[in-house]
C-alpha cells in the first residue's frame, strides 16, 4: 500500500466519512466490551505501608525493632513497632494529645533519649518537639505529653529530632482534615512517603560522608 492510497482525488489527506467514523467507535466500543479495556481495581495494603491512627487520643511508642529490608536483619527505630510509623490523621480545629513513651532499651546505639518534631505544624513552642531548643528531650523510661490545637489542614510528617534516629525508621505521616470539604471529588486518597534505608549505623554513614 503507498501513501497515495491514504490521498483524496486532490492531493490532500484523505478523511474518513462520518459513516466510518462512526463505525470506528462502535468498533472501540466492542473492543472494550471484550475486556480489552483495565478495570479499575484499588491498591493492596503492602509491606511498608503505614498503620492508621486517628481520633485525638494518641500513644505512640519508640523502641527499637528487628527488620529486614534488604535481605540482612537490622535493628529499626520504631514508632509502635512499625517503619514507618502510623500514619496519624487529625481534623482540623481539634485539640489533639500524643503521649509518647521512650522504651529504647539501655544498649541502644541510637543514645538513651528520643523525641518526635511534629514537621510544619503550628503549635506553641514547647510542643515542638527539638531538643536543647523547645525541651529536653524524651529519657529513657518517661513519657511525654504532647497537647495541641489544630489551626491547618494538610499532609506533613512526623520524626526524631534526636541523633541520626530519623535515619533508622524514626519517620512518619501526618494528614489533617480541613473544616471545609476539598473542592473536588475523588474515590480514595493515598499518602506517598518516600525514605532511604542503609544497613549502615547512620553514625558511621556520616562518618564517611565527612572524609
Amino acid at each position: 500500500m503507498s501513501h497515495d492510497d491514504f490521498r483524496g482525488p486532490h492531493g490532500g489527506p484523505l478523511l474518513p466519512s462520518r459513516r466510518r467514523f462512526v463505525q470506528g467507535l462502535a468498533l472501540g466500543g466492542a473492543v472494550a466490551g471484550l475486556g480489552f479495556w483495565p478495570k479499575a481495581s484499588w491498591a493492596l495494603k503492602g509491606p511498608g505501608q503505614p498503620n492508621v491512627l486517628s481520633g485525638t487520643e494518641f500513644d505512640l511508642t519508640i523502641g527499637e525493632t528487628p527488620m529486614n529490608f534488604t535481605g540482612k536483619t537490622r535493628t529499626a527505630i520504631t514508632v509502635n513497632g512499625s517503619v514507618p510509623a502510623p500514619l496519624l490523621r487529625w481534623r482540623e480545629g481539634t485539640t489533639v494529645n500524643l503521649r509518647v513513651s521512650n522504651a529504647l532499651p539501655a544498649n541502644s546505639i541510637h543514645g538513651a533519649d528520643t523525641s518526635i518534631h511534629w514537621h510544619g505544624i503550628i503549635l506553641p513552642a514547647n510542643m515542638d518537639g527539638v531538643p536543647g531548643l523547645s525541651f529536653d528531650g524524651i529519657g529513657r523510661g518517661e513519657t511525654y505529653h504532647y497537647r495541641f490545637t489544630l489551626h491547618q489542614g494538610g499532609t506533613y510528617w512526623y520524626h526524631s529530632h534526636s541523633g541520626f534516629q530519623e535515619q533508622a525508621g524514626l519517620y512518619g505521616p501526618i494528614v489533617i482534615d480541613p473544616l471545609e470539604p476539598e473542592p473536588f471529588s475523588f474515590d480514595r486518597d493515598y499518602v506517598v512517603m518516600l525514605s532511604d534505608w542503609t544497613d549502615l549505623d547512620p553514625t558511621a554513614l556520616f562518618d564517611r560522608l565527612k572524609r
